[in-house]
């Protein structure tokens, strides 16, 4: 169930990512994007190494939003931090299945 909602919210967000920036809608609407994001980075960190789809959604649209001229400083510093937040995940979960890993059996 919370898989299903994560990955239809990363689609949903993707799918409206290019309505989004310039004159349409601007910061606001990116702060509902991050607002979004941060809700759901506890799952997505949850299941970010199970669904690599979802990995590359997320990244894809925190770096949608990062090359957006209406991006505002701040927000920029929330999308660095889940940038690393995200990686971070992926990284664990592809160490925790690669059996060339330091310390796998």
């Amino acid at each position: 169930m919370e898989l299903g909602l994560v990955t239809t919210v990363i689609t949903l967000i993707q799918t409206v990512l290019p309505l989004l920036g310039g004159a349409t809608a601007g910061a606001p609407a990116i702060a509902a994007v991050i607002g979004t994001l941060e809700k759901f980075m506890p799952l997505i960190v949850q299941f970010v190494g199970a669904v690599p789809t979802l990995y590359t959604g997320v990244k894809n649209i925190i770096s949608a939003l990062k090359s957006d001229p209406s991006t505002l400083p701040d927000q920029l510093k929330a999308l660095q931090a889940f940038d690393v937040q995200v990686d971070a995940a992926f990284e664990a979960a592809a160490a925790d299945v690669d059996p060339d890993a330091p310390g796998a059996v």
